[in-house]
């Protein structure tokens, strides 16, 4: 039996312009008048894309080059990868789970919407599964993560971020749903001994934190700083697989919750590589959105939040009387 290729190596190199993307599609990067149907093509510069099905037996395929047109600009652990092809097109390549599925339908169902949104979404260009993983290719977004632009923005510029992103969540609060959906529930159960994290278990904690559990609103779930770009006045969320519907109550209350909505910059160790790497984080980011999200009368369970927070920490020490 062959071994499944692992994510990072899920596109390889057969000439200078064509890659062997998984296991049956061939990506083409062509110059010239376009023929026939494309992928996507670049006016600036004539060129343009082309996939299909690979031919039976494959062309040789091998590691990108160095140097070449087309670059690994993510890996997570080979869970999950993303490519760049000249900073025209990007194939995110996952590890296949529901959430992984979720990501082109609530693409597709946005696209539809566009008209009612405040932000910009990426454009699905191709979708497939293929040998347990998900490939997703969109147009390449030019600008700067947030996480990135914020450390150089005046205050002006961040407290205008902070309003876009809190009206991107009242965007999307105005699609609402009877049922909740699975989401990042990782936050809502601090120190569990037992994880639960079906959609029953995570709406039974949010009962219980005081949510309103009677209608639910669709929400990115996971507005940090990486999956935000700001291009001039442009933003354009990103990475939409945890999306889905949550009480209303858990927008503001997970601004005020999660750590890793604070903006991180990685400090790199002296010239000769002495010391230590030094991260620096700020949460005026993750505070100023829920302050504006506040104002705009989303309610919040922090407080009760908080309690639970608390009990369960007395709880989980008491479990371990060698850690006192």
């Amino acid at each position: 039996m062959t071994p499944p290729i692992p994510v990072r190596d899920s596109v390889k190199q057969i000439d200078a312009n064509s890659w062997l993307i998984g296991s049956k599609h061939a990506l083409r990067r062509l110059q010239g008048p376009r023929e026939g149907v494309c992928l996507w093509e670049n006016p600036d510069n004539d060129s343009y894309y082309t996939l299909s099905e690979v031919p039976v037996p494959q062309p040789v395929a091998g590691p990108l080059a160095p140097d070449g047109h087309a670059r690994q600009i993510h890996d997570a652990g080979d869970v999950s990868a993303v490519f760049s092809f000249g900073d025209e097109i990007i194939i995110k390549i996952r590890l296949a789970t529901d959430e992984t599925r979720r990501e082109p339908e609530t693409l597709a169902f946005l696209a539809k919407q566009q008209q009612h949104l405040s932000f910009d979404i990426p454009t699905v260009l191709f979708y497939m599964e293929d040998a347990g993983k998900t490939y997703l290719v969109e147009p390449f977004i030019p600008g700067q993560r947030l996480n990135e632009a914020w450390w150089t923005m005046p205050e002006q510029e961040k407290e205008h971020v902070v309003s876009r992103v809190s009206q991107i969540c009242a965007d999307l609060s105005a699609f609402t749903s009877d049922t909740m959906t699975a989401s990042d529930s990782n936050w809502m159960n601090p120190l569990q001994e037992t994880r639960d994290d079906s959609v029953e278990a995570t709406q039974q904690q949010c009962e219980a934190l005081g949510m309103d559990c009677s209608v639910f609103v669709l929400a990115h779930n996971d507005l940090g700083p990486t999956n935000i770009i700001v291009d001039g006045d442009r933003i354009v969320v990103i990475d939409w697989e945890m999306a889905g519907y949550v009480p209303l109550e858990w927008v503001r209350t997970k601004f005020a919750i999660c750590g890793v909505l604070c903006v991180e910059r990685v400090h790199a160790r002296g010239p000769g590589g002495e010391g230590p790497v030094r991260v620096e984080r700020n949460g005026a980011y993750p505070v100023g959105v829920k302050r504006r999200l506040g104002e705009m009368g989303f309610p919040e369970v922090t407080a009760a939040y908080k309690r639970m927070h608390y009990l369960r920490e007395v709880e989980w020490e008491r479990n371990r009387p060698w850690l006192q």
